[in-house]
C-alpha cells in the first residue's frame, strides 16, 4: 500500500466502497475508468481495487453541486464473449432498460487564429467526455451510440413508438437529459403491454 502525499486528494471525491467480501471503506475516492480501478484513501492508505473485486462505488461529487454518483461494475466487452467487468455510473435505473455511463478523457488537436501574427496554431487539449450505454435485463450492457438511428436498433421492439416519441419531443441521443427521457418512455411502453 503507498502512502497518500498530501495535495494529491484535491480531485478526489468524498465517498465510499462496498468491496465483494462487503467490507465497507470510506474516505476520498478516484474512479479510474481507463483502466477500470477504483482508488480511495483509507485511513491515509491509498488502497486500490480492480471492478471485479466491487459491488458498489458511492461519491459525492464536490465538482458538480455535490451530486451522490453511483458507480457499479458490470460485465462488458463490445466484440467478445469474453466480458470483463467495467465500471460504469447508474444514471437511471429501470426494470426494462437502464442507462448508464462512463467517463473518458478525449485528446484533440484544435486550430486557433492569432489576430497579432495572422497565422493558425494548433494545440492539443485534453477534456472530459461521457460514453452512454444502455443495460437490459440479464446485465446486458451494450454502446448506445449517438444518433437516432442507433438508438432505433437498441429498442426495435418499441420502434415505431419510440419514434414517435422522439420526434414530437424533437429528442437528441447524444444529450444526457433526452437520451434519459428515451429510457424512461422506453420502460413505460414495456411495462404498458406486460
Amino acid at each position: 500500500m503507498a502512502q497518500i502525499r498530501e495535495g494529491t486528494l484535491e480531485d478526489w471525491n468524498p465517498g465510499y466502497l462496498v468491496t465483494q467480501d462487503e467490507d465497507t471503506l470510506y474516505g476520498p475516492v478516484s474512479i479510474l475508468y481507463q483502466t477500470d480501478l477504483v482508488q480511495i484513501n483509507d485511513e491515509n492508505r491509498l488502497k486500490t481495487f480492480g471492478a471485479n473485486q466491487i459491488r458498489v462505488v458511492f461519491i459525492r461529487d464536490k465538482n458538480n453541486n455535490s451530486n451522490e454518483r453511483y458507480i457499479y461494475p458490470f460485465p462488458y466487452h463490445p466484440y467478445s464473449d469474453f466480458k470483463p467487468q467495467r465500471f460504469f455510473e447508474m444514471l437511471f435505473s429501470g426494470i426494462y432498460l437502464s442507462l448508464l455511463c462512463r467517463e473518458i478523457l478525449v485528446t484533440e488537436t484544435v486550430p486557433q487564429y492569432d489576430n497579432f501574427t495572422f497565422r493558425t496554431y494548433y494545440s492539443t487539449r485534453t477534456r472530459l467526455q461521457k460514453e452512454f450505454y444502455l443495460m437490459f435485463p440479464g446485465k446486458n450492457v451494450r454502446l448506445a451510440g449517438n444518433s437516432k438511428k442507433a438508438i432505433f436498433m437498441q429498442l426495435a421492439d418499441k420502434k415505431n413508438e419510440m419514434k414517435k416519441f422522439m420526434t414530437e419531443k424533437n429528442l437528441d441521443p447524444e444529450v444526457q437529459e433526452d437520451l434519459n427521457k428515451i429510457v424512461v418512455e422506453y420502460n413505460r411502453l414495456k411495462s404498458e403491454k406486460q
